[in-house]
């Protein structure tokens, strides 16, 4: 069993390590450019690939890992929502994918919140984590709902919407790197990329807000 972990692990970290640096490639690239978008279509397979295979590893024996489990779901919802919502640039409507996996995902976030009430009752390790995940989810489900309603009479809400999603599952992968890398699991290693990656975020938001 533990051969077949350490595989897994390295198959998810051979695509991880390709997300990575293709995210990176997305980023600074100039938006809307062929190489944003093949770099941002190469992050997306690789990071749900990735993410993918973290979710069994994550319940194997000696690497059960709840919060890491949870957040490769999380990691897919991203990637999946992040590359749907561009659809509404052309088609003003919902497919039965984006009800389903906003719906799923709503109580998948739940749960966190609940994990994170249970852990802080019973005094468990890293309960701040399930609220902050947990919350940070359900604020993405809030806008998908929003961003539904309200497309027609704000048409750049699907760009920010994106960029949100997209900067989130990279955020994610940043995450479980230095995870890995230092062999760490404090509260700021956990935190960091997720508070960067708001920042970020909240600048494109503006930015596009203003055009």
């Amino acid at each position: 069993m533990e051969n077949i972990a350490i595989t897994l692990i390295y198959i998810h970290a051979f695509f991880g390590g390709i997300g990575l640096l293709s995210g990176l490639v997305s980023i600074i690239g100039k938006k809307g450019r062929f190489y944003h978008k093949k770099a941002g279509l190469i992050f997306s397979i690789t990071m749900f690939v990735s993410a993918l295979i973290a979710i069994p590893i994550t319940l194997l024996p000696k690497h059960e890992n709840l919060l890491l489990h949870l957040l490769s779901i999380f990691t897919i919802y991203l990637v999946i929502s992040g590359n749907r919502v561009l659809r509404f640039k052309k088609h003003h409507s919902l497919g039965i994918v984006d009800i389903v996996t906003t719906s799923f995902m709503g109580l998948v976030f739940m749960g966190m919140i609940g994990v994170g009430i249970h852990h802080y009752i019973e005094e468990l390790p890293k309960s701040t984590l399930f609220f902050f995940f947990g919350g940070f989810g359900i604020m993405a489900t809030v806008r998908d709902i929003t961003l539904f309603k309200t497309f027609k009479t704000n048409p750049t809400a699907y760009l920010s919407n994106h960029i949100g999603k997209m900067s989130g599952a990279y955020g994610a992968a940043v995450t479980a790197f230095l995870l890995a890398a230092l062999n760490s699991s404090t509260l700021w290693v956990w935190i960091t990329p997720s508070v960067i990656t708001l920042l970020f975020v909240t600048f494109w938001r503006r930015k596009i807000a203003k055009n």
